[in-house]
């Protein structure tokens, strides 16, 4: 994990009024006085990414057409500091959670952002407390995800490569494709993903469960501490070779299998998989 010297600055910002501060830490972003406060529209065609730093309240993801627009649901209720801050640099745009150096006390009721993004955009999202969540199926470029508390829920995505890291929010994913790699870290919030196709899937949690749907992968890699894993296999056929690894963690399946050395084999055992656990249990469907 990568941010718990700036989660108790985090929380304290969160407790006596949100500050605009970005996941380092700082209350300051750079080149503050090039940003525009409210909602703001713009030609889809000429966005390449969107980096979204954001304090508290929900972020809302939607499948956008022509047009890349950004809202929040205070609106024009909130004061010009309090407001949402955005800039386009070049064909980057950043959107900061009020104003550089502002500490808001606007509820964050008023707070949960909107964004509705085009296809193979690059996002960039870093949040506190806010869930992150998407109603439909999201085209990216690629994906970085990097949230404390506030986990995600995301319908579908498609990426070229995806990297989320949480402290304890859990993570809950539909349908997942990426044609690179698909990397989680987590601590206490749990993984979940129904269906996912990646070239390299790695995920790794202290005590969060671990549940994937695995459709297909050049290799898989999972390591936890004491979460228990659930790897459920579409193609059965097509199979699985596991090598796991586990101290007092127990290992079930309901599927058959053959033990070829250290490796436990499921059908042709097309995907390697390797699980590490301490005592976390590990069951195979």
């Amino acid at each position: 994990m990568k941010r718990f010297v700036s989660m108790g600055l985090a929380a304290a910002l969160l407790f006596a009024g949100v500050g605009c501060f970005s996941i380092s830490g700082s209350d300051r972003y750079a080149n503050a006085d090039r940003y525009a406060a409210g909602a703001m529209s713009y030609r889809a065609d000429q966005v390449r990414a969107v980096v979204i730093d954001w304090a508290a309240g929900n972020i809302t993801l939607k499948h956008g057409g022509d047009v890349l627009n950004v809202s929040e649901s205070g609106g024009d209720a909130l004061d010009e500091k309090d407001r949402l801050h955005w800039w386009l640099d070049g064909a980057t745009l950043h959107i900061h959670y009020c104003a550089s150096g502002h500490v808001t006390t606007a509820n964050k009721e008023q707070k949960h952002l909107t964004v509705e993004l085009p296809d193979f955009v690059d996002l960039d999202i870093d949040t506190a407390s806010g869930r992150v969540s998407s109603e439909n199926m999201l085209n990216l470029g690629k994906f970085r995800l990097d949230t404390a508390s506030g986990g995600a829920d995301i319908y579908g995505l498609f990426a070229k490569e995806a990297e989320i890291d949480s402290a304890s929010g859990a993570l809950s994913f539909g349908t997942v494709s990426v044609t690179g790699a698909f990397t989680v870290d987590t601590a206490s919030g749990a993984l979940t993903i129904e269906h996912i196709s990646a070239n390299r899937i790695e995920a790794e949690s202290s005590s969060g469960h671990v549940s994937i749907g695995l459709d297909s992968a050049e290799k898989v890699v999972i390591d936890t501490a004491s979460g228990n894993v659930l790897l459920k296999l579409s193609d059965p056929v097509s199979g699985a070779r596991v090598r796991f690894d586990t101290a007092s963690g127990r290992f079930t399946s309901t599927l058959l299998h053959r033990s070829d050395g250290k490796d436990d084999v499921f059908g042709l055992g097309a995907i390697p998989v390797r699980i590490d656990t301490a005592s976390g249990d590990i069951s195979i469907e």
